[in-house]
Formats: C-alpha cells, structure tokens, sequence
C-alpha cells in the first residue's frame, strides 16, 4: 500500500502527503486502497515472493546441514520516511535520528537519520511492536545480529537540525528488551549476536552474556588494554562470534592497504586534516603487531604483500579462537578493497552498492580461496 501511494503522490515521505493519505486507517487511505486494488495486490504479490525465496533458502542450508543457516541483521532503526513509521508513527520520535557520540573511529560523531523507539509508547503498547520487529526478523534464520545492541540499554539521540555532537543518551528498559528477545530466541530456535563494538559502558558485554546474547568481537578491535598487542586465540571471549571484520569496517585488504583512512579523508570525515596522517602511523605499528602476533601462534603470514597467505594466516588464527563461533566474510575471501559501508555517509558514499569482484563460480573455483577454507577447517572441524 505504501509503495504504491509513493508512485502516486508529490514526494516519497509519507509525512507530506496529502493530508487524508498520511493516516493508514484513514477514510482518504482507505478508498485509495479499494480504487487501487490491482496495483497494490502486485505489490502484496512481491512480498509474497520474497518470502518463497527466503523460506527456500533457509530449507535448503537445513538441508545441507548447515549448523546454522542464514545469518540475518537487525538494524538500528528504520526510515522516517518508511512503511514501518507511517503504520504506528506515535512509536517513534519524530524530532530525533539514532546516531552516535564522537569518538576515536568517527571523531565528528554519526547522525543515522533513523528515528528512535519511544521507550515509553513501547512500554505502554506491551512491546508489540517490538516483539513484532524481533519475530520477524527471525523468521527463515538460525542467527540474528542486532546492530548496536547497546540501544537496548540506552541510545544517543541526535536533535533534526543539530549536529551529532549535541546528542544525548536516553534510557531504554534493557531487561524488558532483553526478555522478549531471549523469548523469541527459544520460540525460532534462533541464536542472537549483539553488536557491542563503538562506544560501549564496562561490562555491557557481560550483561549481554548474562541474558544469552553472543558479544561481537572484531579481530582489528582486540587487543591487551595495557600491552596494545592483539591478544591471543585462546584469550576471545568464549560467548561471543568472531570476525576480522564488518560491513561498516575496512575489509582485511583494505585494512592493510589504508583505503578506509583515505576514504574518510576523501570524505572530510576526520574533524582534523592531521588526523589522517596519525591514523596511518598508527596503521603501519597494526601491521606489524598483528604478524608478530600470527608468528607467534607458528603461523606465516609473509611480510603481508601476498594478500592470500596474510588471509589463510588470519583466518587459521581466528578459527583457533576460542570464541563459540568463528566467521568468514566473502569480502576476505575474495580480496575486496572497498567496505560495504562507510558510517556517516548516505549520499556520499556508494553504500550497501558495492558488487563482489569474483561471481560464484570464479569463488568455488580459485585455489587460494579453497585453502583458506581447508585451514578453517583444520582448525576449527564441522559440528
């Protein structure tokens, strides 16, 4: 319905339709709908098919045997502008977007343009429509993400208009949240990662823990407090998934490379045009504390020039960890230079656009990436 009322009206916000199309109950929205029966049902129609293709994917890994299946993402909000806000507009708050404070990874603070869960409509609708939001992301898989999982305790909201650094944190009911997502964890059989990476309080990875939730642990990010050497396989946190990276970090090639300092740099991302030669000062001690740290496990990464022995080293070493689950990223597997996303940017960066260099069959088919997988295995053997 309201992507057909899009096609037919003056913008793609919602909010300013005419004013008899804004309310989904409306008189106005329900004539639109009976005039316009036909070309809503296609769209019904493309939902359906969405989910045929999902529901036939998740049989098919349940039929090969994959110990879990499709991995999905929650993401932080959704768009103001979006079928989810015009349905139950009172369940956000319009007058701010979810983002985050300034900190060493964005130094200008993020602005996500999604607007926030009312915690106290939330709490006097029973939760529905989170319950709703958590039920069906966990339908077709055997694992569910939810990004920046910190939110479920407090959020950094950003005033519309103002700059991210005049947010400030609200309270969320963290063990209300937390409840029905362990519920709905039982209920679809479905395992729940948070994404506690960024600006994180002492022992929120804990409390994840606590409730049944995996922490997020990036191998770029774990490191010894005092040393700042990365630790050890056996020193990860066991209720956790561990990965080199994410869809919001550099790939491991380009990590290596430096192409995610130069693309802040392209962008003005850093507040300071000193910050980025910093940045790869501080880049070139990672390289090589991270091979002093693979030697160290006996394992050869090279001096890092060929891009697939640094990759098999990696993946061994995180494989080895004693993490509950080990993942690898098609993006390392693959050689790409180029992130997924760039945190801060909409417009301005190509995001969530960027194809995979190798089709399927050119991956199935390249040695390299054959003996990456073998050394995974090796590691870390099939349940």
């Amino acid at each position: 319905r309201l992507e057909f009322a899009r096609s037919n009206c003056i913008a793609n916000d919602w909010q300013h339709w005419p004013r008899e199309l804004r309310e989904p109950d409306s008189p106005g929205i329900c004539a639109f709908a009976e005039s316009h029966r036909k070309d809503i049902d296609f769209f019904i129609w493309t939902q359906w098919i969405a989910h045929t293709q999902l529901n036939d994917a998740a049989r098919r890994a349940e039929a090969h045997r994959m110990t879990v299946g499709l991995y999905r993402d929650l993401a932080v909000g959704s768009s103001g502008a979006g079928a989810e806000t015009w349905s139950n507009p009172k369940v956000v708050v319009a007058g701010a977007h979810a983002g985050a404070p300034p900190d060493l990874l964005n130094p200008a603070g993020q602005d996500w343009g999604l607007p926030p869960f009312n915690p106290r409509t939330l709490r006097e609708s029973g939760y529905a429509p989170f319950i709703e939001l958590v039920r069906a992301n966990m339908r077709y898989c055997g694992a569910l993400r939810i990004d920046h999982v910190v939110g479920l305790q407090h959020l950094y909201w950003v005033p519309v208009g103002h700059g991210p650094d005049q947010g400030a944190y609200v309270s969320y009911p963290f063990d209300e949240l937390a409840g029905i997502i362990a519920l709905e964890s039982q209920r679809n059989h479905c395992l729940v990662i948070g994404e506690d990476l960024g600006t994180v309080p002492p022992g929120f990875s804990e409390k994840l823990n606590d409730h049944g939730i995996l922490s997020y642990r990036v191998l770029y990010f774990e490191k010894d407090s005092d040393s700042e050497q990365f630790i050890a396989p056996d020193e990860y946190r066991p209720l956790a998934l561990a990965t080199i990276g994410s869809h919001d970090l550099a790939t491991l090639k380009g990590w290596w490379l430096g192409n995610d300092i130069a693309i802040r740099e392209q962008h003005r991302l850093y507040p300071d045009p000193e910050e980025g030669l910093r940045q790869r000062r501080i880049r070139d001690k990672e390289k090589q504390q991270l091979l002093l740290a693979l030697r160290m496990q006996g394992l050869d990464p090279g001096d890092g020039d060929d891009f697939y022995r640094l990759s098999r080293a990696l993946h061994s070493f995180l494989a080895r960890s004693s993490a509950a689950i080990a993942m690898v990223q098609l993006d390392n597997l693959t050689g790409e230079t180029s992130q997924t996303n760039l945190p801060a940017t909409s417009r301005e960066h190509p995001n969530w656009r960027r194809r995979l260099s190798k089709t399927l069959e050119e991956i199935k088919s390249t040695p390299d990436i054959a003996d990456i997988i073998l050394a995974v295995r090796s590691e870390r053997p099939p349940l």
